[in-house]
């Protein structure tokens, strides 16, 4: 508890506590309004699998409109940042889940940089990665992009790939992350989550990751392992992330300690904090046992 730590998967959108969530339904008066905390656990923030899951993520953004909204979920952050002693973190915002609904990204963005940025007084570091949704495809990708280079002297850091590994292939968004890296930003792609290795391999080939969200399926490939080993790709490890939407069932059979014995570079996330009721501190505490 007392050690300095860094998070590095950490969904900003996924930090939605059911408090805050329950606020933000009675904020715009949704179906959800009449739900207390408990009943919102029970009903929305319970998984059967990977896509129920997605389902209410969506949900979830559906319900974050505004900066200020974004802004409720990131002084909860800071809390959260200061009981758990991180120190340095790589929060991910998808500005692409505005847009499609005819909101301003960029605004939301402006706000956040502008509130993490004063965190440095307080010793704490905090970088942006901007996802693109898997299923929205390039056309958004590219808007992400350029809103990435935009900011890239102002705490974003990269862009990312998230959602659905099953839905659209990483060829499509090949030309997005080779401009990406052109301009010096790093590429974050989510891949081994809930599909098979060779997800991790083309990550790596068709889309130059410098690092990979989950990545845990790549235990089932040695060459796969020894390449990430070699070339020191880090794989972002979320252990109760992974049980809750069934994407490796069991944290006692989790890769983590097996890929980290090989000599890959692993770290531990929450990943959805507010989502999975996890803390980091919790994960290390999982990971021990």
């Amino acid at each position: 508890k007392s050690i300095p730590k860094a998070e590095l998967h950490l969904h900003l959108e996924g930090s939605v506590t059911p408090a805050i969530f329950g606020a933000l339904s009675r904020k715009y008066d949704t179906d959800y309004a009449v739900l207390n905390e408990e009943k919102i656990q029970a009903q929305l923030f319970n998984y059967r699998d990977f896509y129920d899951f997605l389902n209410t993520y969506r949900i979830v953004c559906e319900h974050l409109r505004e900066p200020l909204d974004y802004l409720m979920v990131f002084d909860w952050l800071e809390s959260y940042f200061a009981e758990q002693n991180i120190r340095y973190a790589e929060i991910i915002y998808t500005p692409s889940i505005l847009w499609r609904a005819g909101k301003d990204g960029r605004e939301v963005l402006v706000a956040l940089l502008k509130q993490s940025n004063k965190l440095n007084d307080q010793g704490i570091t905090i970088r942006w990665i901007l996802d693109c949704v898997r299923q929205f495809g390039a056309q958004w990708a590219w808007r992400t992009a350029e809103l990435a280079a935009e900011f890239s002297k102002q705490g974003v850091v990269a862009i990312g790939l998230g959602g659905d590994e099953k839905s659209l292939s990483m060829g499509e968004y090949q030309e997005v992350f080779a401009w990406v890296r052109d301009h010096q930003l790093h590429a974050h792609v989510h891949a081994g989550e809930i599909s098979d290795a060779q997800q991790v391999w083309e990550a790596l080939q068709v889309l130059g990751a410098n690092r990979i969200g989950h990545g845990i399926q790549a235990a089932w490939d040695p060459n796969l392992t020894d390449y990430l080993c070699q070339h020191a790709i880090g794989l972002d490890v979320c252990l109760t992330s992974n049980a809750r939407t069934g994407a490796w069932p069991t944290i006692s059979d989790n890769p983590f300690d097996l890929l980290h014995r090989k000599g890959i570079p692993v770290t531990l996330n929450t990943d959805d904090p507010g989502l999975f009721q996890v803390s980091l501190n919790e994960e290390f505490q999982k990971a021990a046992v």
